[in-house]
């Protein structure tokens, strides 16, 4: 049985500042022995299917950014299980939209310089729990709807706004849906869309022991003791 830290949204190089320090900490204090991340690790804001801003970062210029900002989560995180999601499929989904065969188009490991111990997946399954991005739900019962929809606990990211557990049971079954919230940096331009909506990202990550779902909302170790940072 596995202790799973999941690692949630966090849309490089757009993340958090202090996300990183976070996640370290959780680490530190849970002693997980697997990792998965949940999905739109990168933002690809410069090539998105919706309107960017005119003054940001060039594609060129955010695949360096986004490189730069993904070495040190390699070194802390050698090894990953990556949920594929909308954001981070970009390239792949404008590749497509313009013609371009499979053969052309790079793994992710070698568009993002990860380790080969990054590993992507539409969906991935640990100790009877389901991991997957989240893409079709929304609101705050979405990951509760993933669950119902698999018949099985389902954790997800994608839905920045909400996060926590949700179960559900008949007379044989108890499941959960599962969403771990997001470690954005809302200030930046990449989420100038979410601005005048007044719910705001929820800043944490997820637990799984042994199949049994904690939400750690986002804190860090300072002088000795855990202080909220949000």
């Amino acid at each position: 049985m596995a202790r799973v830290l999941v690692t949630p949204d966090l849309h490089l190089p757009f993340h958090h500042t202090d996300a990183l320090d976070f996640l370290k900490a959780v680490k530190r204090k849970y002693k997980p022995n697997m990792f998965v991340n949940i999905g739109d690790f990168e933002d690809w804001h410069s090539i998105s299917f919706h309107d960017h801003d005119p003054d940001g970062l060039s594609a060129g210029e955010e695949l360096k950014a986004l490189r730069k900002a993904a070495k040190p989560f390699y070194k802390e995180f050698p090894n990953m299980h990556v949920c594929t999601s909308n954001h981070g499929s970009l390239p792949l989904r404008r590749a497509f939209k313009f013609g371009l065969p499979k053969e052309l188009i790079k793994s992710y490991n070698d568009m993002l310089q990860a380790p080969k111990s990054w590993v992507w997946a539409d969906q991935w399954e640990i100790d009877g729990v389901i991991y997957e991005h989240g893409e079709g739900f929304s609101g705050a019962g979405g990951a509760l709807k993933a669950a119902e929809q698999n018949m099985q606990s389902t954790v997800i990211g994608h839905l920045h706004s909400w996060a926590g557990i949700q179960f559900s049971a008949n007379s044989k079954h108890l499941i959960f849906g599962f969403n771990t919230g997001c470690l954005i940096n809302r200030e930046e331009y990449a989420f100038e869309y979410a601005k005048k909506i007044k719910r705001k990202p929820i800043l944490g990550c997820a637990i799984i022991d042994e199949g049994i779902p904690m939400f750690v909302p986002m804190t860090l170790l300072s002088s000795g003791r855990w202080s909220k940072k949000i």
